[in-house]
């Protein structure tokens, strides 16, 4: 009889604890969801510390800070649901419309994976854009926004690497001339004039830091954690 008490004391003891190991290894890094102006905030909704990224997929060093940061930042803090981060795009130019475009095919579900695959592929999709546009016919024929953000996507390889992520290629097309998420985007990126000097630019708690490095930022979202 003892014996049995013992066995099951620790069965009891193993169904308390599953749940709360299970509750601690949950994966972060996919949960994303929307918020009302229009940014996508990604890992535990009731983290400690919200990480705001204000980021262009075009601009080199948001690309870099996306490197540098992913096995600290997405890969540790995000992913144990320490951190969230809140991406908010701010719009420079066709690729970088057609990218943002594209990054939020398919809702939150999707919005991570397509974030993060983007900025992997950023250098690649910046070289097949620029020589696509040094083509003398690259936009010959298109004569609206529509249709030049396809020719875009298309000429830098943006479509192709969407479509390998799992969208079709109906799914693309239809998300690139979307107009509704095209003027969130653009109402995003207005709302951001006067607040950012260039990106990528990071705030915590409301407040901008001078900083758009992973080094720089690291220590500040490190001291956040602690208080």
């Amino acid at each position: 009889m003892r014996v049995l008490g013992m066995v099951a004391g620790l069965l009891a003891g193993l169904v308390v604890a599953g749940p709360a190991n299970a509750q601690q290894a949950r994966d972060w890094r996919t949960a994303a969801v929307k918020t009302p102006s229009g940014a996508y905030q990604i890992g535990n909704p009731k983290a400690k510390v919200t990480l705001v990224e204000y980021v262009s997929y075009t601009c080199p060093h948001c690309g870099h800070f996306e490197e540098e940061s992913k096995a600290p930042l997405h890969d540790g803090l995000v992913r144990n649901g320490q951190v969230r981060v809140e991406v908010r795009s701010f719009v420079r130019d066709p690729l970088d419309l057609a990218s943002a475009l594209l990054a939020r095919c398919g809702g939150a579900a999707r919005f991570a994976r397509q974030h993060a695959l983007i900025f992997a592929n950023q250098k690649a999709l910046l070289d097949k854009a620029v020589a696509f546009q040094g083509q003398p016919d690259a936009f010959k024929g298109a004569t609206t926004l529509e249709a030049r953000l396809r020719r875009m996507a298309a000429g830098s390889g943006l479509a192709a690497l969407m479509q390998r992520s799992g969208l079709s290629a109906q799914q693309v097309d239809r998300c690139l001339v979307d107009p509704a998420a095209r003027q969130e985007l653009i109402a995003l990126t207005e709302s951001m004039q006067g607040r950012i000097q260039a990106t990528p630019s990071f705030e915590i708690d409301g407040n901008l830091l001078a900083a758009n490095s992973w080094p720089e930022v690291e220590p500040p979202l490190r001291e956040a954690l602690q208080r």
